[in-house]
């Protein structure tokens, strides 16, 4: 294959995950600021910032890391701030399982002698 149609590729894939980048940045950035799926949102940023680390950029990325991996762990708290304390109810969350009914008992028959 030729250089210049391999630059040309590699530009062309270039330009298109820059918007997926553009695109997770706001969402992460949004779902942290509003508080809406906040461990969904801490996931994308771990990931994303852990790709950034991968790639060699090192600036407070281990501390961004740490903070990511914090609020993944706080997630099932995050439902008392923001929109997931709306969101978890309606979407029903692992550690809230309703509660079963009680079982009604039955008064015990008794029992009868035959000979």
């Amino acid at each position: 294959m030729a250089p210049q149609l391999r630059a040309r590729q590699s530009l062309r894939l270039t330009g298109w995950f820059s918007y997926v980048i553009v695109f997770g940045e706001l969402a992460v950035g949004l779902g942290l600021i509003v508080g809406a799926f906040v461990g969904l949102a801490a996931t994308g940023g771990l990931l994303m910032n852990m790709a950034f680390l991968l790639a060699g950029t090192t600036s407070t990325n281990p501390v961004l890391a740490i903070l990511g991996v914090l609020l993944i762990l706080a997630w099932k708290n995050a439902g008392y701030f923001g929109l997931d304390y709306f969101l978890l109810p309606l979407l029903g969350t692992p550690w809230k399982q309703p509660k079963p009914a009680p079982a009604i008992a039955q008064k015990p028959v008794p029992a009868t002698a035959t000979r």
